[in-house]
């Protein structure tokens, strides 16, 4: 793993999230650590027993971008961020494997997953072309160092978008970094998978739920792991454990800052032991609260 490339492509999520959330349609032509967005990707959101509606008015939303260095136009990265809907998913529990059928007979991979795959495209148009057709197109026939990344549902998407990229086009080997990613497919996919996209790095939080989701033996992790131990600063809640800036701080040991509400309290000093009466008192006031 090259860490300080882990650390660009998750800042570069974490823009992507950003984004979203500040309500961005199309990230086309923003800039972000020095790279130039050049596509916005769009998706279908995660249908779950607990969204099953689907309106093609709401539902489908930009998930990332494709960008290129600026300074280096021939290395491009495809940035995917997560969604809410992975904890629906995980409430569901039922997590179904079915046949990847953008690639027959390479295995299971769960169905939530591969449905919203198959929706990632170019524009918000249903009928629009998927990102993997148009890829060769919007990059051109140049020399191109590709790397894909993704966090959370996000490295679900680009794990299977990493397999059908060096099986169907030109991009023959690309480069992979997930972060905080579920299992996504059973053995026979993952060891297609591990063949097809040797450089796969899996950046996993010990404690995060999500990296634990779904189970073996049904569904393996693929790609090379590195695990990460959380330490006692973060705060211990399944969002936390999960978070990107939280991936971030414990990659860079600290140096990159956690979300402020991620930071566990800093317990207070122990009062002073008082003797007699006070002390006596201080129990039965104790007993009444």
């Amino acid at each position: 793993m090259n860490l300080p490339l882990a650390f660009q492509l998750g800042a570069l999520i974490q823009d992507a999230y950003a984004g979203f959330k500040a309500g961005l349609s199309d990230y086309k032509g923003q800039q972000y650590h020095g790279y130039t967005v050049i596509q916005t990707i769009y998706a279908n959101n995660l249908a779950t027993d607990l969204s099953v509606k689907f309106d093609p008015l709401v539902d489908i939303v930009p998930m990332g971008f494709v960008a290129y260095n600026t300074a280096t136009p021939s290395a491009v990265v495809i940035v995917m961020r997560g969604t809410e809907g992975i904890w629906q998913w995980i409430q569901d529990a039922k997590i179904l494997p079915i046949p990847f059928s953008a690639i027959p007979g390479t295995g299971l991979t769960e169905d939530g997953f591969t449905d919203m795959y198959m929706s990632l495209r170019i524009a918000p148009d249903p009928n629009s072309p998927r990102l993997v057709d148009a890829l060769e197109g919007l990059l051109g026939d140049g020399d191109i160092n590709l790397t894909i990344c993704g966090h959370s549902l996000g490295s679900a998407l680009v794990t299977l978008l990493a397999l059908e990229v060096a099986v169907k086009t030109r991009f023959k080997q690309p480069t992979l970094y997930t972060f905080a990613s579920p299992r996504v497919g059973d053995p026979h996919f993952a060891s297609y998978f591990n063949v097809a996209v040797p450089n796969c790095y899996r950046i996993a939080n010990r404690m995060d739920i999500v990296t634990h989701v779904a189970t073996p033996p049904l569904y393996i992790h693929v790609g090379d792991e590195t695990e990460l131990n959380p330490g006692s600063n973060i705060a211990d809640s399944l969002l936390c454990m999960h978070d990107m800036a939280t991936y971030l701080f414990m990659l860079s040991s600290g140096a990159i800052a956690l979300s402020p509400s991620c930071m566990k309290p800093v317990a207070a000093p122990a009062p002073p032991q008082a003797g007699g009466l006070i002390a006596e008192v201080a129990v039965v006031i104790e007993k009444v609260v």
